[in-house]
């Protein structure tokens, strides 16, 4: 049924509707210029950019909330999210300081992104380590590194010069409009990589650490050392995603909590979370584009409908602890 509805968003966000003649056209290059303008100019890039995101999102989400056994450890809310905009919003701004970065060509954001990322995750590994991996310390230092990242995106684009700005801005909030298929060709590729090795190889081990450390231990499994590269891979993969569209709020939150409730599973999944987070993402920017006066970016998009997700889900858990 997910898979379905995934499907009938593409079809509609690619503009072809049902029409097989048509579709065998754009395919093999037949089509009038017009529509293969629509379709590999604009809206392909824009289409398989909120699947690469929802993909992206969704795996790590599902791997971060997994391993640390917390529904509020994902990756924007523990940080990641904003280290990897420093990153991003850091390249886009300093390019004219430092145009050495623009060599860098279509992996400049993509490696800022990632970069940032993967220090912000360092910091807050590092500061809440104590012997052991506590999900609630984590959550607790991802917040206030969340913070201060954030106020370094502020007091990056307080220095920024107008054209710069302008760019920044609307890459913060959230948007696919910027999606072209050089800077999707990398993110893809990590997100494949990434994404095959945690859905693939790394899927038993989620399944061995919902039993618990002792448990998983007992089945010997290296609990510190397996949590750290599930942890990393997480991070690298939230990294990358967060290049295509910014970043973009609540996916990589709500995509595994929905894809659990749906598919009755004990824990966050790898990969129905990834279908889970692409159709997301396709609705989002659906009703962005169509059910407002104006455009409205999907990272605005979701943020609307991911708040009350949030406020619901943290009733849930205060109820079941009273």
């Amino acid at each position: 049924m997910l898979s379905a509805a995934g499907l009938l968003l593409l079809v509609n966000a690619l503009g072809l509707g049902l029409d097989v003649r048509l579709w065998w056209q754009v395919a093999s290059g037949q089509a009038d210029s017009g529509t293969m303008f629509l379709v590999r100019d604009l809206r392909g890039p824009r289409a398989l950019a909120a699947i690469v995101v929802g993909v992206g999102f969704g795996i790590s989400g599902a791997v971060t909330q997994a391993v640390l056994r917390n529904v509020l450890a994902s990756p924007d809310i523990i940080g990641v999210t904003s280290g990897a905009s420093l990153g991003a919003v850091a390249s886009i701004v300093g390019a004219n300081a430092v145009p050495a970065i623009l060599l860098l060509g279509p992996w400049r954001l993509p490696l800022s992104a990632t970069l940032g990322a993967l220090l912000a995750g360092a910091v807050v590994l590092a500061v809440s380590y104590r012997g052991g991996i506590s999900s609630f310390r984590l959550v607790l230092v991802g917040l206030g590194v969340n913070a201060g990242l954030g106020a370094g995106v502020s007091w990056l684009l307080l220095r920024a010069e107008l054209p710069d700005l302008n760019s920044a801005m609307v890459w913060l909030t959230g948007s696919l409009s910027l999606a072209t298929w050089d800077l999707l060709f990398p993110v893809a590729l990590v997100v494949l990589v990434a994404g095959t090795v945690l859905i693939g190889l790394c899927a038993r081990w989620l399944d061995i650490l919902e039993l618990g450390d002792d448990v998983a231990a007992a089945l010997g499994l290296r609990v510190r050392a397996a949590s750290l590269l599930l942890l990393s891979l997480s991070v690298l993969l939230a990294g990358a995603t967060v290049a295509v569209a910014g970043p973009v709020g609540f996916i990589a939150f709500v995509a595994p909590q929905l894809a659990q409730r749906m598919f009755g599973t004990t824990h966050p999944t790898p990969g129905r979370a990834a279908l889970t987070g692409a159709v997301l993402m396709l609705l989002a920017d659906l009703i962005g584009q169509n059910l407002f006066p104006v455009l409205l970016p999907v990272g605005l998009v979701t943020s609307i409908a991911g708040a009350p997700f949030l406020v619901w889900i943290l009733l849930v858990l205060s109820r079941k602890r009273s």
